[in-house]
């Protein structure tokens, strides 16, 4: 069930990354910077290769690292991120058609309620603890200085609530600090579950490959 589950959105996550490049990009090297620098697709990336791991390769190497807990729930809350980012704060602001909606929507609204069910479902819980959260904030926080470092320099920004152009260093820096507490935010959430579904043993026991990778 786990490597089933997994195959069929690795598919759909890979299809989706590579798709959305194909339609939306000239296919330059200062636009395919542009594009692996939206957070929306590096974490897309990070659930795609781990549902790759799960599903073809979980003794990997690779596999052993992405299925770990620790990593896994980092992992889910980028996702869970990006997610309500684009559905609360962005969707109001691009009107899309064709091909680049159907990508549009399957990174933002499938690939991540997909991942986080495959979390729910098949990485082991009891794991992860509060200090894990600040670990995986290491992330986001490089991510939020090479934004403001590649836009400096290009004058290009990925989302309009950080465009230093627009609003200024003063009003960038308020939200960045905003989105560091909404990531730790979604990280605490995730541990809370994680103990509850640990607690009360609810977590399927169908997934007995995930449940042998080391935290």
């Amino acid at each position: 069930m786990q490597r089933a589950y997994a195959f069929v959105f690795m598919l759909v996550g890979w299809f989706t990354i590579i798709g959305q490049y194909v339609v939306g990009r000239d296919h330059t090297l200062a636009t395919t910077i542009d594009f692996f620098s939206y957070f929306t697709i590096l974490s897309n990336i990070l659930v795609a290769a781990t549902f790759t791991a799960a599903a073809l390769a979980p003794r990997s190497r690779a596999g052993r690292f992405l299925l770990r807990p620790t990593v896994a729930f980092a992992i889910a809350a980028y996702i869970s991120v990006t997610g309500l980012t684009f559905y609360f704060v962005l969707s109001g602001l691009y009107h899309l058609a064709g091909w680049t909606e159907l990508f549009n929507h399957l990174l933002h609204y499938v690939l991540p309620p997909a991942f986080v069910l495959f979390w729910l479902l098949f990485i082991p819980k009891g794991v992860i603890h509060l200090r894990n959260v600040l670990g995986m904030m290491a992330p986001p926080l490089l991510y939020g200085a090479w934004t403001l470092v590649h836009g400096a320099i290009t004058g290009w920004y990925p989302y309009p609530f950080i465009d230093v152009g627009k609003l200024g260093y003063g009003i960038v820096a308020l939200h960045i600090v905003e989105f560091v507490f909404f990531f730790g935010f979604t990280g605490v959430l995730f541990v809370i579950l994680d103990r509850l579904i640990h607690h009360y043993g609810v977590q399927s026991e169908s997934a007995p490959t995930a449940r042998m990778v080391p935290a």
